[in-house]
């Protein structure tokens, strides 16, 4: 008996570990440079800020209950640029040559996109996201007005310290993409690789989810949908 289409109005992705698997070399780039930054916001050494800022990481994931990135690390203790450290992350992050096109994801989101509309939620910045994106072969199917970004967030006409609850895990951004998309959370899925900033969040606000605990399972999300993939392979997967 065919599986029957599940009914969802939008589906919502996030971009790092979800549409593309963790990668070391990427995410070393972003403690090294935040920790740059505040060392000049606070005049000290770069040796001196990393133990304070891991201190003040270690605080920040008590307030959030959940693992804090090192960007809103930055912004919820230091006074800096984040223009500056945007650029300053697009500069030295060398994604072209460590991310390449995924021809598997790119007949994944094909087959979705045939369904559904697609968003992307991503706490990455707007130029960093476009490179991964173009990377990876998928820039068509999350054009600049499908996109809520951090640099999004950080355009918003509000203090920085409101612009923290925009950030995930809080939910005034996903509420965001809902607004934007006019789509009611109960007709909204969001895919995602993280429990703290992705799952828990979207079904606060009752957003259905699917956790994508390996790359494999993003690849069977047509199936879990409903949706006929006959290149689809057997594996594992956790959802919700």
């Amino acid at each position: 008996m065919k599986k029957s289409r599940k009914d969802f109005d939008l589906i919502i992705f996030d971009l790092d570990g979800t549409l593309y698997p963790v990668n070391q070399e990427i995410d070393a780039v972003y403690p090294k440079i935040a920790i740059r930054f505040a060392a000049q916001a606070t005049g000290k050494s770069e040796m001196e800020v990393q133990a304070e800022f891991l201190e003040k990481k270690n605080k920040l994931a008590g307030i959030i209950n959940g693992r804090p990135t090192n960007t809103l690390t930055l912004i919820y203790f230091y006074d800096v640029d984040m223009m500056e450290y945007e650029n300053a992350i697009d500069r030295e992050l060398a994604v072209e040559s460590i991310l390449s096109r995924d021809d598997r994801l790119i007949r994944t989101l094909k087959s979705v996109s045939s369904h559904y509309p697609l968003f992307l939620f991503t706490g990455n910045n707007e130029k960093v996201t476009t490179r991964i994106l173009g990377a990876l072969g998928i820039a068509d199917f999350f054009p600049e007005n499908r996109r809520y970004t951090f640099t999004d967030i950080m355009r918003l006409p509000i203090s920085t310290h409101e612009k923290l609850d925009y950030i995930k895990p809080s939910l005034n951004g996903f509420r965001s993409v809902l607004n934007l998309t006019n789509v009611h959370p109960g007709k909204a899925l969001m895919v995602g690789d993280s429990e703290v900033t992705d799952i828990l969040p979207a079904r606060q606000i009752g957003i259905q989810t699917y956790h994508v605990s390996t790359h494999e399972s993003l690849y069977r999300l047509p199936m879990w949908l409903g949706i006929e993939q006959p290149e689809a392979q057997k594996s594992e997967i956790y959802v919700d």
